[in-house]
């Protein structure tokens, strides 16, 4: 067993694809450990509400806190501070005796159509912000349509991370970053949407006071219930911290800080753009999904949900055991002039109007399809930006690309090219962190968000040591340069 590390820091990461914990130590030594998301299912064998069995949390929380242990982490030497990043959106219901009633639905669940259009008819978005299918507000209404026999059971409405927090501290509470990312909180007060609960027909008794993203729910202590036990022995005297939605997380973890000078731009699994707007910012509330960050500030997104899942399965049916290192060399050797879109809007379109597309040279293939996903996302940026000038928002000096795609050097020429487009004085950085946690950003969010309660501030933390270092994004040159320049402008940028 290596030395024996005391954690003074506790990030517990719920995605949809894995459960992960980060940690670190007071010398900033950090470790990390992962397993494959369990419990997927659906409610009601209805396909149309997938979810997630939380019985399983706990448990690969366990099994990640034995692994750290092995490894020679500490957690009862000095508690510490812990808080969660999670998957936004999940709704958990509970019953009188504070069992689930049923899979927590996931961010994946948009069955609720009907629901949204009648909120939005009843003006629910003018309290609070834009409304969409996955969020917790249209999806318990819709899910008490479906069965309202539930309502005489629902004792307590969470998201997952404020149901870690209540499994861990007994303290109910619901956390400020991913309520008002589902319509649960009035945007101008960040309290609870009384209002626009009655609209739906809830009853806002179910929903626990609000806590502020980074402020302290509750300490740990050891017992609860059998399946939490052993956790809350091994992290007894520790102290939670109200959590992130993932977005939120992702964010924080590639150096959003509260100076609204840095937009983040994720070309992951989900493609987001993230940027944090003063308090005071007036936008249309339908226009943009306006998000929290801090001390009242707005994250705004948007996003491009598909991105890393189409591009995976595009490997998949035309590159299967292909190297992504040599796939993306053979992409950035493809003649830039050459380059069509083959996405749009989150659907591929290669089929409908260019059927001999797929008898193309792979190259060709992975190129055209990492152009259109940085295409997408940069078309999203300058949608951000047009809007935020309009409001009398000073425009970012920073853009960091992160998320798998970001390790494409083509893919990071053709984002540099388009951000040079939308952002002409903005610099295009990626992250220059090493380690475990090197592209684990929403991780890193939970812990960075864990110490807010000791500095105070995210400037705060920013000042004290690099935390995010940066390093410069890969930018085409020359008659590629120009090429690139020529199709973004031609597709819009």
């Amino acid at each position: 067993m290596s030395s024996t590390k005391a954690v003074a820091t506790l990030g517990i990461d719920v995605t949809t694809t894995e459960c992960a914990l980060a940690v670190v130590d007071a010398e900033g030594q950090e470790g990390f450990a992962s397993l494959p998301m369990r419990g997927a299912t659906t409610w009601l064998g209805d396909a149309s509400f997938p979810g997630f069995e939380l019985d399983q949390v706990p448990i690969m929380i366990g099994q990640l806190l034995e692994q750290l242990q092995a490894d020679g982490w500490d957690f009862q030497a000095n508690p510490g501070t812990v808080s969660v990043a999670c998957r936004q959106h999940d709704q958990v219901l509970l019953g009188k005796n504070h069992e689930p009633l049923m899979p927590a639905l996931s961010w994946q669940c948009n069955a609720a159509t009907e629901d949204v259009l009648e909120l939005r008819k009843l003006g629910a978005q003018d309290h609070v912000g834009k409304i969409e299918e996955r969020f917790v507000l249209p999806k318990l209404h819709c899910v008490l349509r479906k069965q309202p026999q539930l309502r005489d059971l629902i004792r307590t409405v969470f998201l997952t991370g404020d149901w870690i927090a209540q499994q861990l501290t007994g303290e109910n509470s619901l956390s400020s970053s991913d309520a008002l990312s589902n319509g649960l909180l009035t945007q101008s007060t960040r309290e609870k949407a009384t209002e626009v609960m009655t609209m739906a027909d809830l009853d806002a008794n179910w929903f626990p006071d609000v806590a502020a993203s980074g402020s302290v729910v509750g300490r740990i202590t050891d017992g609860g219930s059998e399946a939490w036990s052993s956790i809350r022995k091994r992290l007894a005297g520790w102290e939670f911290v109200a959590g992130l939605g993932d977005n939120h997380a992702s964010a924080v973890g590639c150096g959003m800080s509260d100076d609204h000078s840095t937009l983040v731009v994720s070309a992951g699994t989900s493609g987001t753009i993230n940027f944090a707007c003063p308090a005071e910012t007036q936008l249309p509330a339908d226009q943009l999904l306006q998000f929290e960050f801090y001390q009242r500030d707005f994250l705004l997104l948007l996003m491009l949900a598909g991105c890393g899942d189409w591009y995976n399965r595009f490997l998949k049916e035309h590159a299967a055991g292909g190297d992504l290192n040599e796939l993306n060399q053979r992409a950035g050797s493809v003649e830039k002039s050459t380059l069509q879109r083959v996405l749009h809007d989150d659907m591929a379109q290669v089929e409908s109007f260019q059927p001999a597309w797929s008898t193309l040279d792979l190259g060709r293939q992975v190129a055209d399809t990492q152009f259109s996903i940085a295409l997408e996302l940069l078309l999203r940026v300058r949608t951000m930006i047009d809007q935020t000038r309009v409001a009398e928002v000073a425009d970012p000096s920073v853009v960091v690309l992160t998320g798998g795609l970001s390790q494409s050097e083509f893919f990071q020429q053709v984002f540099h090219e388009g951000i040079s487009l939308v952002l002409p004085q903005a610099s295009v950085r990626l992250s220059g962190r090493r380690g475990p946690l090197r592209y684990k950003t929403s991780a890193y969010g939970a812990l960075i968000n864990a110490e807010l309660p000791r500095h105070g501030s995210l400037a705060a933390i920013h000042a004290g040591s690099n935390r995010f270092p940066l390093r410069k994004c890969s930018a085409a040159e020359g008659n590629c340069a120009s090429q690139l320049n020529y199709l973004l402008r031609a597709y819009g940028v």
